[in-house]
């Protein structure tokens, strides 16, 4: 039994959460750096 063919849906599930959390964690980044630039700035 090849385990790629044996549950891939769980797999794709689990690429969608890490991409989900990468997200989040790429976003939140983003918007703690302007807040910090705008501080700086204003």
């Amino acid at each position: 039994m090849n385990p790629a063919e044996y549950n891939p849906a769980r797999r794709n599930r689990l690429r969608e959460i890490l991409v989900d959390v990468a997200t989040g964690a790429a976003t939140q980044l983003v918007v703690a750096a302007v807040v910090a630039a705008a501080r700086l700035l204003f």
